[in-house]
Formats: C-alpha cells, structure tokens, sequence
C-alpha cells in the first residue's frame, strides 16, 4: 500500500510541471503586443503636433467709415454752409481708407503682439450722400500708430484678437462753399492731432502664408492737440476743433469731435508661422 501511494506520488510531480507547460503555450503572453498597428489620420497628427505662431504678419485692409457725434454732419448727413462756417460740425459723415500693419510678436507663444500701423483715410460729404446745393467738403487723414494686441489663438487658423492704439493723425482738406456769384473755395491746413483706438477682430489663414482679416476699429482721431486760430488767408482755415470762450469770433471753429466707426477686411501675410487647424 505505501508502496503505491509512493509511485502515485512520484508521477504527480514528474508529469505536472510538464501539462502546466504545455498550458501555458496555449495563450502565450507578451508585454509587446506587434499583431496590429494602425496610423493616426491627418486630424489627429495635426492635434497632437505643436503649431508655431507667425513671428511677423502683415495685414492690409481696405475701410468703411461712419462719422459720430460732430463728425456726422447734420441730422440727415447732408451738407449745410451755415453749420460748417459756425463750427457746429465738420460737415461730413462718411469715408473710405486702407492700413498697412506690421504685427510683431513679443514672445514665443504669439498672443501678445506690437502693432505698426500707417493709413489713409477719406471723408466726404458727397461720398454716400447726394451732393448739396450749399458745398461740399472733404478732409484727408494721414495716420501714424503704435499698439499693443492680444491674439487668442496664433498657432490656428482662426485668430480672434482685440488690441489698442496710440494715433498721430494729420489731418487736411478743402471745402467748397456756394454763393449767389461765384463758389468759394477753402483749403484746410494740414493740422496735427492725438488719438486713440479700440480695435477688435480675426484672421482666417488660409495656409501657412496668407490669410484674410475681417474687423471693427472705433478712432478718437483728435483727443489732444485741438485748437481754434484765425487766419490771415480768407481762403485758408486750421482744422479749428476747439471751442472759442472770448475775443472775437472764429470762422469755421467750434467744439467738434472726429471720431469714427471704421469697418475693414483685407489680407494677412504670414512669416515663420506653422498652423494648427
């Protein structure tokens, strides 16, 4: 009997290790896994692999501009000869004009940018408007600004931004005033003012080099510098935007404000940039 139990006993510990062997094989386990492979697709390479903020874009825009307050004409933006000779406002409502941009990255992340800008923007009261029996006027302004810019998204193709500018504008123009005889004509001297503007809008890039702007600017075009001073010319006048309190009257002077809504589109070109969708 003891004999017996001890060939059972022998043949368990001979023929077990060997059946667990052969288990074992049957689902072998590997801490690598090559039976199947795949490749992400396009979208998902593009999510994962960083985009890279242009270092300098280069926007041009063609604007629209609405006068407000002083620089909307009358109440139906048409011309009247009495109320621009007493300085109530600039006798003109609407405009057109085009800025060049240079926006410069300050960091590497691309959000916040300088902005460089150079313009030239119209108006004139026979832009929209029929022309008036009493005259017409225009005036030019040659602007210069320095600003800052928050661009939410620089490494995408869609870039909302909001920024701020500080403007040097140097504003002109010329006036024709209808009399019984003969028009008279009126030059008004090239005249320099400070100004501010909100700006807000996006960039759509198209590819990696250019792009397309669409946005809004409303421009505080002479904040500081107004002044209000005769001229020894009949025929000349200073763009006189300050209110005159004592000594003898002005013409064309009074207490006027040129501030526009400007609404523009135009292209952007990029530099350095590698864009995320």
């Amino acid at each position: 009997m003891i004999r017996n139990y001890f060939y059972i006993f022998l043949f368990v510990l001979v023929y077990t290790p060997l059946i667990m062997g052969q288990d074992s094989d049957v689902n072998p386990v590997s801490s690598k896994d090559t039976s199947y492979s795949m490749h992400a697709n396009s979208r998902i390479i593009n999510m994962v692999k960083p985009g890279k903020p242009s270092f300098l874009t280069l926007q041009l825009s063609f604007n629209y501009n609405i006068g407000h307050m002083d620089l909307a004409g009358n109440e139906n933006t048409f011309f009247r000869k009495n109320e621009f000779v007493n300085g109530s406002n600039f006798g003109t409502r609407y405009g057109y004009g085009a800025n060049l941009t240079g926006k410069i990255a300050l960091h590497k992340q691309g959000n916040v940018r300088l902005n460089v800008t150079g313009g030239f923007n119209r108006f004139q009261s026979n832009f929209v408007i029929a022309a008036s029996p009493e005259g017409k006027v225009t005036y030019n302004v040659i602007s210069a600004a320095l600003g800052i810019e928050n661009n939410f998204t620089p490494d995408r193709k869609f870039k909302p931004y909001v920024g701020f500018d500080l403007i040097a504008n140097f504003i002109s123009g010329e006036a024709v005033l209808s009399t019984d005889t003969t028009d008279f004509n009126l030059k008004i001297k090239n005249s320099i003012r400070f100004g501010a503007a909100l700006n807000l809008g996006f960039e759509y890039a198209l590819n990696d080099k250019v792009g397309v702007n669409l946005g809004y600017k409303i421009v505080h075009a002479n904040i500081i510098g107004r002044e209000s001073k005769a001229s020894s010319n009949l025929s000349e006048t200073s763009l006189n935007d300050e209110k005159i309190t004592s000594g003898d009257v002005i013409p064309y002077a009074g207490w006027k404000q040129f501030l526009y809504s400007s609404f523009y589109a135009g292209f952007n070109f990029y530099f350095g940039m590698k864009n995320k969708k």
